[in-house]
């Protein structure tokens, strides 16, 4: 079904609904699960779901993107580079229903502008844990924390390392 020319500018207008949130972040239930909670059931994490519930460790949020983007113990790349100029490419336009930023997302993944035009990762949902590729500089990054930010989103620690790690490659 294709919208009129009326009805994108109309639900842009109106913002995230409650409900969206509500299912977003898995309050939704009569007995709400927290994000901990939601992560850690044995039930989320049994079957290895890819968008939601997913653990790992730095070192292993770090390997996956940079064997995504480059050779890794002798193997070749993961992708190819048109599949990496897709997984970077912005594939929405206007606000993101649930958290309101505009033109983030590519495919499968979240732009990485601050980092570099064809960068690519994702963050975890509040958590304050971060994963990004740039194929351009190289650069591999991930960052994981034993506790959720407070008060949730961005974690100010990962945000100057981040900086740090892309002064570096950059030659600041």
């Amino acid at each position: 079904m294709l919208p009129t020319a009326e009805q994108p500018a109309a639900r842009a207008a109106a913002g995230p609904g409650p409900e969206l949130l509500a299912v977003a972040f898995n309050t939704h239930r009569d007995e709400p699960m927290d994000l901990i909670a939601f992560a850690n059931h044995s039930k989320v994490g049994a079957p290895g779901p890819a968008s939601a519930g997913g653990t790992g460790t730095a070192r292993g949020i770090a390997g996956m993107y940079a064997a995504a983007i480059g050779e890794l113990d002798g193997r070749a790349p993961l992708l190819k580079p048109e599949t990496l100029a897709e997984c970077a490419k912005q594939h929405t336009r206007g606000a993101d229903l649930v958290t309101t930023d505009a033109d983030r997302f590519a495919l499968g993944f979240a732009r990485q502008p601050a980092v570099g035009p064809e960068a690519f990762g994702h963050s975890g949902a509040v958590a304050g844990a971060q994963g990004f590729a740039d194929p351009v500089t190289g650069i591999a990054y991930g960052y994981t924390r034993r506790r959720f930010a407070f008060p949730g989103g961005s974690a100010p620690e990962n945000e100057r390392l981040t900086a740090a790690v892309l002064g570096v490659a950059r030659g600041l």
